[in-house]
């Protein structure tokens, strides 16, 4: 049976949901699979599925005691053979010390793929892709590492760039971030798009809510300048303004929330947006029945999930046209499309979109219909196991290699 390794930042958080269903994806198609986590402790049940299985590599904190419970893990042979290798690469050195550390937990997981959850953790671990033999990698490319970090950060680029050269599969959820990390080095011929999924029966169509009292907004995000919350907040002043009574929620939590809370004071707003922070599943989807409209004003996307799953609610959706959104959205038949750090754009749609109830209903049932067309685990499971069948047969097992 072949066994993929993913590889995550840590379990159990928000940003992994991908990962956990695609782990459960491979298991149904007959794979063996580890998830492994670069830090935090290992879920007492980490899926209910038998042959899902997780590991750490942080145990106490220190790479000494990841290493040795890599010993215990795979063998002191398997970890001498990491160490050898490390030593040819980057000599009798703290660099290659630090290289069997991160190595030996991950390949003790004796996997026949590594699957990288995030372009960012395949940099990080740069130092470990040599001492994996020929183990096919893959890798998935959500977005914001892809499209921002460059641009912030010089050296990205280039570390992205060296990641692509060694992955024999480079997963992106859009065919804009597809355009984006071929410009960074990525083989077009290995770049496969696979867009994220929503599970309609988690999401079932909401009760549009009646139009009495104010129109209600939210918004679903992690509170950081990229998601172009300062625009929405000056969207709604405007609105407000135009003598449109118009109330806004913002669920998540972030680096930025101190400075939106600020400008929510300072623009007259504390009585009409509230910052409700973090919320589970069940309490998002309650959000979104009472919603007449999702907004989405980020800078910058991949393919937004909270638009998917308020679109598969019957939530119609006003977003910005940024990376993969328009592969996504219509633009006023199935949601509104406005251009990034345009909050003049985004107030027009918004009070557009309110003042004709007729078209507010039909998108939000052209909202669900792409939904269940195009975004369903059917069609995404369907693709996944397109990619491993082809990957299978190709497979070197880096645990039989470390036994010569």
């Amino acid at each position: 049976m072949t066994r993929v390794t993913l590889v995550l930042n840590e379990h159990g958080a928000t940003s992994e949901t991908f990962q956990r269903t695609l782990a459960r994806t491979l298991a149904d198609g007959g794979y063996d699979v580890t998830v492994h986590a670069l830090r935090g402790p290992v879920p007492a049940d980490p899926s209910p599925h038998p042959r899902v299985r997780a590991t750490t590599a942080s145990v106490g904190g220190t790479h000494r005691l990841a290493q040795a419970r890599a010993a215990l893990a795979g063998g002191v042979g398997e970890v001498a053979h990491v160490a050898r290798l490390a030593r040819q690469h980057f000599g009798w050195t703290d660099r290659a010390a630090r290289a069997v550390a991160d190595a030996a937990p991950l390949l003790a997981t004796r996997p026949d793929i590594i699957h990288v959850g995030f372009s960012g953790i395949g940099v990080a671990l740069e130092d470990v892709w040599p001492l994996a033999g020929d183990v096919p990698l893959v890798t998935s490319c959500r977005g914001s590492a892809e499209l921002v970090q460059p641009l912030l950060d010089p050296a990205r680029g280039p570390a992205l760039g060296r990641f692509f050269a060694r992955t024999t599969v480079v997963h992106v959820v859009a065919q804009a971030v597809g355009d984006a990390v071929v410009a960074l080095g990525a083989d077009p011929d290995r770049v496969r798009v696979v867009r994220p999924a929503v599970d309609l029966a988690r999401w079932p169509v909401r009760i549009a809510p009646d139009r009495s009292g104010p129109l209600r907004l939210v918004s679903v995000g992690r509170l950081v300048p990229a998601k172009g919350l300062d625009d929405l907040l000056a969207a709604v002043a405007a609105l407000r303004a135009s003598g449109v009574d118009a109330t806004l929620t913002v669920i998540g939590d972030g680096p930025h929330r101190d400075a939106l809370l600020l400008r929510t004071d300072r623009s007259g707003l504390a009585g009409a947006v509230e910052l409700v922070g973090s919320r589970t599943p069940d309490e998002v989807a309650a959000a979104l029945a009472e919603a007449h409209l999702l907004v989405s004003p980020s800078w910058s996307e991949g393919i937004n999930n909270g638009v998917l799953e308020a679109m598969a609610s019957g939530v119609p959706v006003v977003s910005t046209a940024v990376g993969g959104m328009g592969e996504v959205i219509t633009d006023g038949v199935d949601g509104w499309l406005v251009g990034a750090g345009r909050p003049d754009e985004l107030a027009a749609a918004i009070g557009r979109a309110w003042a004709d109830p007729a078209q507010l209903d039909a998108v939000a049932a052209n909202g669900r219909a792409r939904i269940e067309a195009e975004f369903g685990l059917t069609r995404q499971s369907a693709e996944w196991l397109a990619i491993y069948g082809g990957l299978s047969g190709g497979a070197t097992q880096v645990h039989e290699e470390s036994t010569s």
